[in-house]
């Protein structure tokens, strides 16, 4: 499997309710070389299932056994994970227009 260009990651804080909306403002993104990891900081609501809900091969679920208590630990977790050229931070409860990563990859290249 090829490495993916960008390693985007979401910290995560039992707030699944917006998390669908990021995780889909990812999906239409119109670069289409990312992985998606979505770092848990020990949730306990549906978050897990959120994400498995996409079914999609480039979004990868991971949860932090303990709360870091704040978004260094999922996203040094996720940092562990990545396997990107470049890494892209997107908070649970926001959005990206789907032209955010193409013009990164192309500011950065």
């Amino acid at each position: 499997m090829t490495a993916p260009r960008v390693s985007v990651i979401i910290a995560a804080y039992n707030w699944s309710a917006v998390l669908r909306f990021s995780i889909a403002s990812v999906l239409r993104q119109t670069f289409r070389s990312f992985e998606l990891l979505v770092i848990g900081d020990a949730c306990t609501d549906d978050s897990a299932g959120v994400v498995a809900s996409f079914a999609d091969p480039r979004v990868r679920w991971h949860n932090l056994p303990r709360n870091a208590g704040s978004q260094a630990g999922p996203n040094n977790a996720g940092l562990e994970l990545a396997r990107g050229d470049y890494v892209a931070y997107l908070g649970h409860d926001d959005l990206w227009y789907p032209t955010h990563l193409e013009s990164l990859v192309e500011a950065l290249d």
